[in-house]
């Protein structure tokens, strides 16, 4: 993805984004901020994919979410400068980002109107995401809460969801050994295809359907 295909940046003049911007790289596993550390800025993915990990109350990994190109993360500090709210890394190689200074974005969210308003329909979209997200896998099964994630992630990426169970353990608060079983689940129905840190949607209606059925 191009930096003037991002909602966010598309109303800037070329030199004005040429200038507010640094290009980052990352391989996968790497970490790009921690949780708790004062937010520097935004980070906006131009490709590969970034999963936001939270240490949890009793000391558990919960990731809340996998963003991908065009998405914008670590946007929840950007005003009162608080710590990032969990940590991000970089799920593939390479994983590129355009970053801008936390200083950068709040003089063009003064001074640029199309920045400003795009920033406050992102932060509407991503709040809707989050609460549809917590009312639709709340008290749910397992088998459930998997759909609704594959259902979600293979609309979002493609058919072919480069996660590990490990991984979608975190997503849900749950057990490796659990997911594990609730995939073969899927398979036997044929809904999945499921392979070593890959999982192919083969049905993503029946996925739904399966969410619904319940």
């Amino acid at each position: 993805m191009r930096v003037d295909e991002i909602p966010l940046l598309a109303g800037l003049e070329p030199n004005v984004r040429s200038q507010s911007l640094v290009m980052r790289h990352f391989s996968e596993g790497e970490v790009i901020f921690h949780q708790g550390t004062p937010t520097t800025g935004l980070w906006m993915v131009l490709n590969g994919r970034v999963a936001i990990e939270h240490i949890g109350a009793r000391g558990g990994l919960v990731t809340s979410g996998i963003w991908v190109p065009g998405d914008i993360i670590g946007i929840a500090g950007l005003w009162d400068q608080s710590g990032y709210p969990g940590s991000a890394r970089a799920l593939d190689t390479p994983t590129e980002i355009a970053w801008m200074d936390r200083a950068t974005a709040l003089s063009l969210h003064q001074q640029v109107p199309s920045f400003a308003i795009a920033i406050s329909e992102f932060l509407a979209r991503r709040l809707r995401f989050v609460q549809e997200n917590i009312a639709n896998r709340q008290g749910r099964p397992v088998i459930q809460q998997l759909s609704i994630i594959l259902s979600m992630l293979s609309r979002r990426t493609g058919v072919y969801v480069r996660l590990t169970h490990e991984d979608l353990a975190h997503m849900i608060g749950t057990h490796r050994e659990t997911i594990s079983r609730t995939l073969q689940e899927l398979q036997k129905l044929h809904l999945i295809e499921s392979g070593y840190g890959e999982i192919h949607v083969l049905d993503q209606e029946g996925l739904e359907k399966l969410v619904d059925d319940f």
